[in-house]
């Protein structure tokens, strides 16, 4: 399976971790300072309004007691949402660009239209930074609601799934801040852990055999679904259905009789 960035970036040294901490502050207090609000930023990794929203402190600030945290995130989607070339793009023809601005960038204002740190950083999902901390927690929810805020098709799906009818919250199979599979999903350890029926009758035990995951068939999406993701309806196969066609990637359609 091939390596991720975020997992690449936890085998190096901390020094690598410390650089990425340095890079990530000055890119948001530069930009921060000499961005106007308002502007749209192509190509380029904007950040945030000429006024920052008191209490917001930046993944800077999070990195200085949470170093393997900060590591897990730098490398993910969440953290390149802002500058995705892909966003910047539909961004620009964006008749409300505050809609993607809300779920791209971190402390969005509707009000005024400004937002303080680009990307979707520590405070995100854990709220603006409390001088208490850590005498005062910053845990989160780790209901669907919270990730429902920005995935929502992808919770529509699961809601209808089985996983969503017993509760099976959104933390149970991904990783919180690399966004990951956990990693047993990547050996079906995850998946029989509770579906022992299932993974065992013989095709499902034949597919094991071939090195194929349960996720390969279950969590099976389009091949391209840029256009769909951006308008926020992407399909994720989150309700765990096997598609149609999922089977013909392998295998051959079986022929007609006639």
């Amino acid at each position: 399976m091939p390596e991720t960035s975020a997992a690449v970036l936890r085998r190096r040294s901390p020094w690598l971790a410390l650089a990425m901490s340095t890079g990530i502050a000055v890119v948001i207090i530069s930009l921060t300072l000499l961005w106007p609000p308002g502007n749209v930023v192509l190509g380029v990794r904007g950040s945030a309004p000429s006024q920052v929203i008191t209490g917001f402190q930046g993944p800077q600030q999070c990195s200085e007691c949470h170093e393997a945290e900060f590591r897990d995130w730098s490398g993910t989607t969440h953290a390149q949402a802002s500058f995705d070339p892909i966003f910047q793009t539909y961004l620009q023809r964006a008749e409300e660009p505050g809609e993607c601005f809300s779920c791209h960038t971190t402390g969005y204002n509707a009000v005024t239209g400004q937002f303080v740190l680009a990307g979707v950083t520590c405070e995100a999902c854990h709220g603006p930074y409390r001088p208490e901390h850590p005498g005062e927690s910053m845990a989160i929810a780790t209901s669907e609601e919270l990730c429902g805020t920005c995935h929502r098709s992808t919770v529509a799906e699961w809601q209808t799934s089985r996983h969503g009818q017993i509760g099976i919250a959104c933390v149970a199979c991904h990783e919180v801040h690399t966004q990951e599979a956990r990693a047993a999903a990547s050996t079906n350890l995850l998946c029989k852990g509770c579906h022992q029926n299932q993974t065992q009758d013989s095709m499902h035990r034949d597919h094991d055999i071939a090195g194929i995951r349960c996720v390969d068939c279950h969590l099976a999406r389009p091949a391209d679904m840029a256009p769909s993701a951006v308008a926020g309806h992407a399909t994720t196969a989150h309700s765990f259905a096997v598609a149609e066609g999922t089977c013909q990637r392998c295998h051959d359609a079986v022929p007609s009789s006639n």
